[in-house]
């Protein structure tokens, strides 16, 4: 009976580990650090988010073999007399491909390449590169921070154009880490802010054109936590 057990239990173990080989899990936690130019000096923010990706059966058959998921909140960078900037949260490789181009290998969205390439993503854990501005997440501000339909698009490479003069984002780097996932400095800053996931910042308009900003911000763009 003993003898019986222990083979059963070899033989799940043997099937777990090939379906684990066929069907992988990948995960690593990214930090990125906006430093922002005011004319009262340079203010920094960062965030730690955690991304995963897992393979499985396409079950049913036109179902897909992948699925992802992001956990974090987003960069929040505090300018001073109320106004921040913010970094949306984002699940695109767009980033690590252009922070880390000379040490990824090609992205492709072939499953056997999508496997070389997340591994290749958890290997360079402590490293950290300079994010192209072109590469970033959506940036984004209020006019009035306690009002969610006030945000505003921010672009990177004209911070004064919203901010006024002086202002400039200088710098903005990604950190492959061990850090843990940042919390609560989001919901600390927007009082407002629902629990992922939420429709837009501002309530349907009906509208098929000239759609407003606002119902393209969503509330699980600044913070996703596990469900």
């Amino acid at each position: 009976m003993r003898w019986g057990v222990i083979i059963v239990l070899g033989l799940g173990l043997i099937a777990y580990g090939v379906y684990k080989l066929n069907y992988p899990t990948y995960s690593w936690r990214q930090k990125l650090t906006l430093v922002v130019e005011t004319p009262e000096g340079v203010r920094t923010g960062s965030a730690v988010g955690q991304v995963t990706h897992w393979f499985h059966p396409a079950i049913p058959v036109d179902a897909g073999s992948r699925n992802s998921s992001l956990r974090g909140e987003a960069v929040v960078v505090d300018l001073g007399d109320g106004r921040y900037l913010f970094a949306l949260l984002d699940e695109s490789p767009k980033k690590l491909k252009a922070a880390f181009a000379d040490r990824l290998p090609e992205f492709t969205y072939g499953l056997n390449d999508l496997k070389r390439f997340f591994r290749a993503v958890e290997r360079l854990r402590g490293a950290a590169a300079p994010v192209p501005f072109a590469a970033l997440p959506r940036l984004v501000t209020f006019g009035d921070i306690s009002d969610p339909t006030s945000v505003r698009l921010v672009d990177p490479d004209d911070l004064a154009a919203v901010f006024g003069e002086g202002y400039a984002l200088r710098e903005v780097t990604l950190e492959i880490t061990d850090a843990p996932v940042t919390s609560g400095v989001v919901e600390g800053v927007l009082g407002w802010l629902g629990e992922y996931p939420e429709p837009g910042l501002c309530p349907p308009t009906g509208q098929t054109t000239d759609i407003p900003f606002c119902r393209r911000v969503h509330h699980g763009d600044f913070s996703r936590r596990p469900r």
